[in-house]
């Protein structure tokens, strides 16, 4: 697949993605340090540094990932909820898809990840509005809450929710044919 990073980070998704061998296209970060691993382990791959300002997605995106600010939607943040000036730019990755689908070019896949406490907050409104959000655009969509524990020496416990058009997302992302290492 064609990947877009939104809100990539260090590219993790991106990184990992490619090890499956799918090709990042085009990559959007802001922060100075995360843009400078980006450049190390994407080279060659264009950074756009403000999300508010991309235009379009590319017109052969097969994949959005966007591992969007949980700032306001974190226990140990301000929990303004979905709607805080950080976590609100999640609404950027949907003004993207609606261009896409405007310009007849739908993207068929999207991947988000953010903080479980989301579930939770003012009564899971911020996993509703994501829902309500890929609905009204044609999307089926399957969350799933990760703890990289089985995976890694850290606990650290990720909703990451995958919506699709055409393919059942619950069958990638509910299948459970990964096996975690064992830990010594």
């Amino acid at each position: 697949m064609k990947v877009v990073g939104l809100f990539a980070g260090i590219g993790g998704f991106e990184v990992g993605l490619a090890g499956a061998g799918h090709a990042t296209i085009l990559a959007c970060e802001c922060w100075a340090p995360a843009v400078a691993v980006l450049e190390a382990r994407l080279p060659g791959v264009d950074n756009h540094p403000d999300v508010r300002t991309l235009p379009d997605l590319p017109a052969d995106t097969e994949l959005v990932c966007a591992g969007f600010p949980c700032q306001d939607l974190s226990q140990a943040g301000k929990t303004t909820g979905i709607e805080g000036a950080r976590s609100g730019l999640v609404g950027e990755v949907f003004r993207l898809l609606d261009r896409a689908l405007a310009a007849g070019r739908p993207v068929p896949r999207v991947l988000l990840e953010n903080v479980p406490f989301m579930l939770q907050l003012e009564g899971g409104r911020a996993i509703e509005r994501l829902v309500r959000a890929f609905e009204e655009r044609g999307y089926r969509w399957a969350y799933r809450i990760v703890n990289t524990l089985g995976w890694l020496p850290q606990r650290r416990e990720r909703v990451f929710l995958l919506a699709a058009r055409e393919e059942d997302p619950g069958d990638v992302l509910l299948g459970d044919e990964a096996v975690p290492l064992a830990r010594p």
